[in-house]
Parts: C-alpha cells; sequence; structure tokens
C-alpha cells in the first residue's frame, strides 16, 4: 500500500518546494547534458531549451525525427505538444474576452446550443479550469472501439460524441476532474466568437506577437507539415510508429519548438499577452464550491511553495511534452520528445533541470492552515477496509489505531467528517464504500471497498448492453466463472469482483456497476472510467 501512495507521490505533475535563487555558475552546460543523457543518435529523440532573466541559455536536440529516413531531430523539428497545448487555448479566450466578445461567466449553452442541458449552467470558466463535469469525449469513444473501429476525425465529430451524454460526472464548479472536452469546447467557441478559424485566431493573436515563428496547429486531417517529426512508442523492445491520426486539436495538436514554448513563456510572464489583468487571469486560481482551491488555471498547474511555479505537461501518441517555469526566478524549462520511452523510467527531464538550475532551499513547506477535527472511534471503523481501483490497478488497506484512521501506518489527518490527507493527497469517503483519493496537481481516483463478497453467479450478467451515449455495444461474457468485458473493437477484458453487482476491469481502467429493475433482474450497467462516470449501458 505504502508502495502504491510513493507511486502517486512520484508522479511528474506534482512538484517538491522550490528555491529562490537560480544558479548560473560555470558548468551548468555539462550538467544538463548528464541529465538528458538517454537519447541515442540512431533512435528518436527530443529537444530542451532553458531560458533565464529572458535569455536563452541552453538549447540542444538530440536523435532522429524520421527512423525510416534517418532524418536528424533539430532544435526547428516540429513536435507535438500534447496538453502544453491548452494553456493556448485558454489563453485565445481571455483575449475574446479583453476584446469584450464574451465573459467567462457566460453560459457555454449561448455559443454551443447542442449542449444537453444538464439542468445547471456550465459556464466558460467552468471549462477552463475543469470544473465543469463534462465526460472525457475520448474515454467514450474508446468503450466504442476508438481507434480501431470508430473514426473521430476532427473538432466536430468530438462534439457529437460530447452532446450524446445524457449526465455529467458531478455538479459544475464542485470538482475538480481533468477533461479534453472542456478545451475542445473553448476552441470551438473561439472560432463562433471571432469568425474565424481557431488556428487563423491563434496565428494572429499569440504566435506571431510572440514570435513563434514554428509554431502551428495539427487541424487538418492527412495534411504533409514540413519539418514535423514522427512519433514512436516502444514495444516488445522495438520502437514503433504511434502519430495521432485526426486533426483534433485545442486541448492538444500544437505542432512547435522548445525555444518557441520558451518565447510565449517570456511573451506573457512579461505581460505582453495582454497586460497586467489578463495574466492576473491566466495564473489565478478558482476556489471549488465546497471552499478548497482548484490549483488549475487557465491551461496551467499553479503551485504557490517558496516561489511560484507554473507547468504542464503533454502527451498525444507518441509524443511527449513539459513545459515549466517560474516568474519570480525568471527561469524556465522546455521539453519536448517524439518517444514516449522515458514513460516506464519515470523521467522527468524538465523538472529535473528545472530543479538543477534553481539550486539549493529550504524544503520545508507552508504551513498546514487547515485545522484537524475531532471525529468519533465509532465513525472512523466505518472507513476501514481494503480500497481497490479498476482506475489506477492500484490499492490501499484503511486501518484503525489509538491515533485513528492509519494507511500504512500512517495516522490520517481528519479535515472534516469525511475527508482526510495523507501527507499531501487528499482523501474523501463517499457513499457506498468508495474512496476517491487526490494527490496535489492531479485529479481525483476513485477506489472501492472490497470487503463485500458477491453472491450472484456470473451467467446471471452475461448478456449484451448497448450504449446511446457511446453508440456501441459491450458484451458481456461468462467463460467458466470468469467474467470479460468485449469491446466492439475486439479486446476482451477480464473482470474482478470487488462487491455484489461491482466489478473492477483494471485493462481496461475502468469499473462496471450493473444495475437492477423492480424485478430484482440484472437490466443495464454503468460503466465508470477515471474521467467520465456511470456511462449508462442497457441491457438489449
Amino acid at each position: 500500500m505504502l508502495r502504491a501512495f510513493a507511486i502517486l507521490l512520484s508522479l511528474p505533475m506534482l512538484l517538491p518546494m522550490y528555491p529562490c535563487q537560480p544558479k548560473t555558475a560555470d558548468g551548468t552546460e555539462e550538467k544538463i547534458d548528464s541529465i538528458v543523457n538517454f537519447y541515442n543518435t540512431d533512435k528518436p529523440g527530443g529537444q530542451l531549451a532553458v531560458s533565464l532573466d529572458g535569455r536563452v541559455i541552453y538549447s540542444k536536440s538530440w536523435g532522429l525525427a524520421d527512423l525510416e529516413n534517418k532524418v536528424p531531430l533539430m532544435t526547428e523539428t516540429l513536435i507535438e505538444a500534447g496538453s502544453v497545448s491548452k494553456q493556448f487555448t485558454a489563453a485565445a479566450i481571455l483575449l475574446l474576452e479583453k476584446q469584450g466578445k464574451l465573459s467567462l461567466d457566460d453560459d457555454v449553452a449561448k455559443y454551443i446550443p447542442t449542449l444537453p442541458s444538464y439542468g445547471h449552467r456550465i459556464l466558460i470558466r467552468h471549462l477552463i479550469h475543469h470544473t465543469s463535469g463534462l465526460r472525457e469525449w475520448s474515454d467514450i469513444a474508446e468503450l466504442a472501439g476508438w481507434p480501431l473501429a470508430l473514426n473521430v476525425p476532427d473538432n466536430q465529430a468530438v462534439l457529437a460524441i460530447i452532446c450524446r451524454q445524457k449526465s455529467l460526472n458531478n455538479l459544475p464548479g464542485t470538482i475538480f476532474r481533468y477533461s479534453n472536452s472542456n478545451y475542445i469546447l473553448l476552441a470551438l467557441i473561439t472560432e463562433k466568437v471571432s469568425g474565424v478559424t481557431f488556428a487563423a485566431f491563434t496565428k494572429k493573436h499569440i504566435f506571431e506577437p510572440a514570435g513563434m515563428a514554428h509554431t502551428r496547429w495539427r487541424d487538418a486531417f492527412g495534411e504533409v507539415i514540413p519539418m514535423r517529426s514522427q512519433a514512436y512508442e516502444v514495444k516488445n523492445a522495438e520502437f514503433r510508429s504511434l502519430m495521432p491520426d485526426n486533426a483534433i486539436h485545442g486541448p492538444g495538436g500544437l505542432l512547435t519548438t522548445a525555444e518557441d514554448l520558451l518565447k510565449w513563456n517570456e511573451f506573457y510572464l512579461s505581460g505582453k499577452l495582454g497586460g497586467k489583468a489578463l495574466f492576473a487571469k491566466q495564473t489565478g486560481l478558482d476556489t471549488l464550491s465546497n471552499g478548497l482551491l482548484n490549483n488549475y488555471a487557465a491551461g496551467l498547474f499553479v503551485e504557490n511553495n517558496i516561489k511560484r511555479v507554473f507547468h504542464h505537461g503533454g502527451a498525444t501518441a507518441g509524443y511527449r511534452a513539459k513545459l515549466v517555469c517560474s516568474p519570480d526566478l525568471r527561469l524556465s524549462v522546455a521539453w519536448l520528445s517524439n518517444t514516449s520511452m522515458l514513460d516506464t523510467a519515470g523521467r522527468d527531464p524538465a523538472m529535473e533541470v528545472f530543479q538543477l538550475l534553481s539550486g539549493p532551499s529550504d524544503n520545508s513547506p507552508k504551513p498546514d492552515a487547515e485545522k484537524t477535527v475531532r471525529i468519533s472511534p465509532e465513525k472512523l471503523k466505518q472507513f476501514t477496509g481494503l480500497y481497490k481501483s479498476g482506475h489506477s490497478g492500484r490499492y490501499v488497506e484503511i486501518t484503525s489505531g489509538p491515533e485513528g484512521l492509519l494507511l500504512s501506518g500512517t495516522p490520517l489527518k481528519p479535515l472534516g467528517e469525511n475527508r482526510f490527507k495523507f501527507h499531501s493527497i487528499a482523501l474523501y469517503f463517499g457513499g457506498n464504500g468508495e474512496l476517491i483519493v487526490t494527490p496535489p496537481s492531479s485529479e481525483p481516483m476513485l477506489y472501492q471497498i472490497t470487503d463485500t463478497p458477491n453472491p450472484t453467479s456470473p451467467q446471471e450478467y452475461a448478456s449484451r448492453y448497448y450504449s446511446e451515449e457511446a453508440n456501441a455495444w459491450i458484451e458481456i461474457k461468462n467463460t467458466n466463472g470468469k467474467l470479460t468485458a468485449n469491446l466492439a473493437s475486439g479486446p476482451a477484458y477480464s473482470m474482478e469482483s470487488y462487491r455484489t453487482d461491482g466489478f473492477l476491469v483494471p485493462d481496461l481502467k475502468a469499473d462496471i456497476v450493473f444495475k437492477r429493475n423492480k424485478q430484482k433482474k440484472v437490466s443495464a450497467m454503468e460503466v465508470s472510467t477515471q474521467r467520465s462516470l456511470r456511462v449508462l449501458f442497457e441491457r438489449r
């Protein structure tokens, strides 16, 4: 259990405390080189660039942009930035607000009339801060068999998936739950309000003013793009091509260079994007309806420890990216790669270089202002048990002792009747044996208690189930008492019972809960992924 949470604490998004003075001593280049020593001349590579006080002090590239044709990867080679793209999409919306063409408090339905009415207003600011409750479109597409059986070529096709959803993950403004659907809608709103394409608007108002001469969007399906690198994954110890095969852009889809990303940081950090008022909105945090602070600003994770740090990572197909900066230190690091090979190594080159240049620091955290509350032992005991997550594939065990609730022998700090803290990780015990785990700078992950055995025969669940929201079938098969969920595209995923009518599907990173009618017969199932909860499939 401790190892499971150690993994959570080491996620690339999580940041340590940061120092006050950047280090610029001789030997810096050699030290950065020693960090980025994993690229070879005959394999996929990357770029890393560093600026200090507005001046580029390091910029290098390594490896090949194209393995088949042995094309070297240069500092001018285009690499896709994944979700680092979101800060540009959010900036476009903030510029439109500055122009008086929209307000962050506008109802999204004003610009996207096909969006269903969920009985609660979804505001543009909810999209920006990932608090809308909208499901993740790509999880829905995966349940339908994408990419093997479903073609999702562009933003309009994604909009159709979003508008098929009949419910939300949560009420708007109540919780941070990362969803690329939010930023698809922001890109479409930009086009609706500006009267030009999203690519044209950002080029005119962001890329050109910032001097980002190499930056553009992947916005035309099948287009040949000069100087673009090919992306690769590692499979069976070999590199294999893994390229995005669509024109979806806004949440991702930005083709750029590490040096261009440094120009962007310098541009908006100096207030040139739209002045101090826009910068305040761009980096300002919102408060959730429960009073807790959401540290996701306008396409940026914001950490306010010793010094402010803005950061975001990105992953699309085989591409990987990270952009991190401290406006107080005037330090920026940009890393782009055309291979996902570092995923299994747990390496974060941009953050490692950032820490190197930050220098020695006092790593003590800010004083904890949250007050501890007293909860009766009887109340605490109901939370004990073994919890598993189909979303993460991990498990945690909650026990009790004289100190209260324990995780791996460490006492949990009670902040409310159902809320606790484990180091910097928030834990919330919901109803029906649910435990929601939220690491800092990350999104909630659902765990389910597994203490209740399932007395029901596996054959009772075996059937075909159809979802109007996913526009697809999932067949539940029973083979010698073992259940599998079979998607339309062919894959069969093993199911693991955790309670009556509840199953984990770790390889799909999902949970399945079967629903019963008045006659107590299984009539439907709800499939939940980390970013799309309770997608309904009805038994047919």
